[in-house]
């Protein structure tokens, strides 16, 4: 979670805000703007159901053109955990409102990690160092700070269609990136040699840092290939008038996608060259076995460790 906040805590301008622009970049204020708060239960598992605080419709503070922020005060008993604010608009008058979210935390400063950014007891639903890893794939996946890395400028013409542009959310929610990591980390011991010892990103951390670059190449090809997969469902090639549209990115994410899977590749071949070591064969020490000390054994063997040879 990169955003925290602690009970009693007021919540003001830079801290929950968002900043409308129009086609050409400018600020422009929407035509109606409010926005809820909601608490993300995970009790029954991830992603977690969202449970509505306090009003359904609160209206933000409007300081500047384009600029608008949740002006409140975090209850002082309030229950640590992963929080979310809807914030809904309308570009235009009669316009059909459309909805961004910003995720946040709220964590008990008495039992909160330093750094963990929601992490850890009474906070987010991850541990301190999935959230960390969490984190670098989304800097790697350019998906860390959307108002800055994602630019869309529609054609001057279909301004009024979409005057507002600006990319408030993320691509991936925390709790997929956790799942791209944890299938990447499961893809990668099952090539030689064997590492069962190393099945969690905690125990990865710890052990071998040093693979958390090829997990996370890994991940990025699973994360890829998903995008890949709701763009087939939605692209499309229209034509009308002698004007066609053609909206087409599931082979963008494909090349992404092969990409991360050559990294991934050349990081297994690395894992073979040093991690030296196998599993031997597993041999009784006595009764059965005696008869070869490398091979297979035949017979029953001497039952006896004074009789032994």
């Amino acid at each position: 979670m990169s955003v925290v906040f602690a009970p009693a805590q007021d919540i003001g301008r830079g801290d929950l805000d968002i900043f409308t622009k129009n086609s050409v970049g400018n600020p422009a204020n929407a035509a109606t703007i409010s926005y809820a708060i909601f608490f993300v239960d995970v009790s029954g598992g991830l992603p977690g159901t969202e449970v509505l605080v306090g009003p359904a419709s609160r209206t933000p503070v409007n300081p500047t053109v384009g600029e608008y922020y949740a002006a409140l005060t975090v209850p002082p008993n309030a229950t640590a955990g992963d929080y979310r604010i809807r914030w809904t608009f309308t570009e235009l008058p009669g316009f059909p409102a459309q909805q961004v979210v910003q995720e946040f935390g709220i964590v008990d400063p008495s039992t909160a990690s330093p750094g963990s950014g929601g992490g850890g007891p009474g906070g987010s639903a991850f541990t301190t160092k999935q959230q960390d890893m969490i984190s670098r794939l989304r800097i790697l996946l350019r998906d860390n700070n959307p108002d800055r890395n994602y630019r869309f400028r529609p054609p001057e013409q279909e301004g009024t269609i979409k005057q507002f542009n600006q990319i408030f959310g993320f691509i991936w929610e925390d709790h997929e990136l956790l799942e791209y990591l944890e299938r990447s980390l499961d893809w990668y011991n099952m090539f030689p040699p064997n590492t069962p010892g190393v099945n969690t990103l905690d125990k990865l951390c710890v052990q071998k840092p040093e693979w958390r670059t090829a997990i996370m190449w890994g991940a990025i090809a699973h994360a890829t290939f998903a995008l890949a997969i709701n763009w087939v469902a939605d692209e499309f090639d229209y034509s009308i008038g002698g004007i066609s549209l053609s909206i087409e990115k599931s082979s963008k994410y494909e090349s992404l996608k092969q990409n991360a899977e050559s990294m991934f590749d050349k990081a297994t071949e690395a894992k073979k060259e040093t991690v030296r070591y196998i599993r031997g064969l597993a041999q009784p020490r006595f009764g059965i076995g005696i008869r070869s000390a490398f091979g297979p054994h035949v017979g029953r063997g001497v039952l006896s460790p004074r009789n032994f040879i």
